[in-house]
């Protein structure tokens, strides 16, 4: 088997400190260049251009592993698994699934502070966010992470689209303002600007936000979602779906495996290539249906930008 690559330097015990600390670590100078180059232009195509590359529909921005060879590579090749599992120190890293968070120039639209733990049907902790940015990213349109807030073991009730289906039970709490936690000295607010091949790994449970972009460029960033060793399945009814896996084949108290989670990174050498991984889904929808969403989101984005002219 092949030889994965590095990262470009080595992960310090310093920064794997911070991740414990904070709930959060950026990764300066982690990727070579030319990962991030090589998935520029697909990004801008499926991103902006909107170019139908047969990803699904309803989620135009996520699993681009399954039909796009550049991201593909990237998730099996690349050496963000490795970066994931050295701040995590787990001894193994499989994959979860990947997508694009992408916004328009001068856009003010932002994302709730959240914390991502109760979307994933799974209980343990090393299931974090590795945060790509494809575009220089100024403080002022980072992501944001609030420091130490992983430590707060709170089952905040998400805003999946299963959940908005769903009356919230008495002990799933709303997610807290953000705004209204900055007047309290005692929390610290991390922001970054960040060059493409810096990267950032957030702790699952860690409260974050996304800031509108104020730059004259698309802003787009790509999260790796990755399982370590602790990650069991606990499937419920407000999680996330994921395409190709049912509630039903996620064995309670079971880690993941098969070939829609293979390892990409292991201590002792062995890793999954990407032959039995998907090459599509198992669903098929009308060319129609495609152009309907599409037609929707670039009105949305139209909205968008006239709000903020």
């Amino acid at each position: 088997m092949t030889t994965l690559p590095e990262p470009c330097r080595p992960i310090s015990s310093e920064e794997t400190e911070i991740y414990e600390r904070d709930g959060v670590v950026c990764l300066r100078g982690i990727l070579d260049r030319r990962w991030i180059d090589s998935l520029i232009p697909a990004a801008r195509r499926i991103a902006i251009d909107n170019e139908d590359v047969g990803l699904l529909p309803t989620y135009p921005g996520r699993y681009m592993s399954r039909k796009v060879p550049e991201f593909r590579k990237f998730v099996f090749e690349s050496p963000v698994a490795e970066a994931a599992a050295r701040v995590m120190r787990s001894s193994m890293v499989r994959f979860f699934f990947d997508e694009f968070f992408v916004k328009p120039p001068r856009s003010s639209k932002t994302t709730i502070w959240h914390c991502d733990r109760m979307g994933w049907p799974t209980v343990g902790k090393m299931v974090p966010s590795i945060w790509v940015p494809l575009t220089p990213i100024a403080e002022e349109n980072s992501l944001e992470c609030i420091a130490g807030s992983q430590n707060q073991d709170v089952r905040y009730w998400l805003f999946s689209p299963n959940a908005r289906q769903m009356e919230r039970p008495d002990d799933r709490v709303p997610h807290p303002d953000g705004e209204k936690l900055r007047a309290d000295p005692a929390n610290r607010f991390l922001k970054w600007a960040m060059d493409p091949g810096d990267i950032l790994i957030v702790h699952p449970w860690t409260l974050h936000y996304s800031h509108g972009n104020h730059a004259d460029d698309w802003r787009i960033a790509l999260s790796i979602r990755v399982f370590g060793d602790d990650i069991r399945w606990h499937p419920r009814p407000d999680c996330v779906n994921l395409a190709g896996v049912s509630f039903d084949e996620m064995i309670e108290g079971e880690p993941p495996g098969g070939p829609l989670f293979p390892i990409l990174w292991s201590e002792d050498g062995y890793r999954d290539g990407d032959a039995d991984f998907p090459t599509g889904f198992a669903t098929a929808w009308s060319r129609d249906r495609r152009t309907d969403i599409n037609e929707y989101e670039a009105f949305k984005r139209a909205m968008e930008s006239q709000k903020a002219g």
